[in-house]
């Protein structure tokens, strides 16, 4: 009898800590909405569509009053995954916590190919679409617009209908070893310009050999359009 006295005891104890009384469940899913949607502005803002869904939770949960206001919190951005879970918590002299799950749903514009692209083939306006896809189910880094695609190659061969990421393409080759190239010597109070040959291939933003034409030394320089080259002094 009296080992019964203590399980009931600790039966108690446990379930006064998880059912709190007064506040409701549909007061906790009003506060919940409110701070989904308050995000869902934040990152409409930027361009995004966003749905969301609230986990269950039990409707026989109740939760006492916090005398403070209730903190909600995300254990993850929900623009890094999908599947997230917010923290409920009340901080005053009786502390509880609560998770929620939640389905958030992101939405945005992304490049995707409108045909079979094999590797080595430089990409035109013809061969991608845009359209709208949840972006936080996975870790593609996409683009948001065609213009920041096309002129690009492709690494490997993209399939059609797939999503265009960073990792599948390169840039073109804006100079070509032996182009006669412009070389600007420049810093903030002069520039001087002469004419040289391209010792290696380069992109947009690639420190490249490049030779003198008229002193035949050989120096480095940052690609910084088709056929020129930019020496800081």
């Amino acid at each position: 009898m009296k080992n019964s006295r203590q399980i009931l005891s600790v039966l108690i104890l446990f379930f006064s800590s998880q059912c709190f009384s007064v506040a409701t469940n549909k007061d906790l899913q009003t506060k919940i909405t409110a701070f989904l949607d308050i995000y869902s502005t934040e990152i409409a803002e930027k361009g995004y569509r966003s749905e969301y869904k609230i986990g269950n939770i039990d409707p026989r949960l109740t939760l006492r009053t916090c005398s403070n206001p209730l903190e909600l919190s995300f254990n993850r951005k929900p623009i890094e995954q999908s599947n997230v879970t917010i923290l409920a918590q009340c901080i005053d002299l009786k502390p509880w916590k609560l998770y929620i799950s939640i389905q958030y749903d992101i939405y945005s514009r992304v490049v995707t190919a409108s045909e079979t692209i094999p590797r080595g083939t430089i990409i035109t306006n013809s061969m991608l679409d845009e359209e709208d896809q949840i972006i936080n189910k996975g870790r593609h880094r996409g683009f948001s617009s065609v213009h920041k695609v096309i002129g690009m190659i492709a690494k490997r061969t993209i399939r059609n209908s797939m999503v265009i990421s960073v990792n599948q393409l390169k840039a073109p080759s804006l100079i070509k070893r032996g182009d006669s190239v412009v070389i600007t010597a420049a810093n903030n109070s002069m520039s001087v310009s002469m004419n040289g040959t391209a010792l290696m291939d380069g992109m947009l933003g690639q420190q490249i050999s490049i030779r003198n034409t008229q002193s035949k030394r050989t120096i480095k320089g940052r690609v910084t359009d088709r056929g020129h080259v930019l020496v800081a002094l």
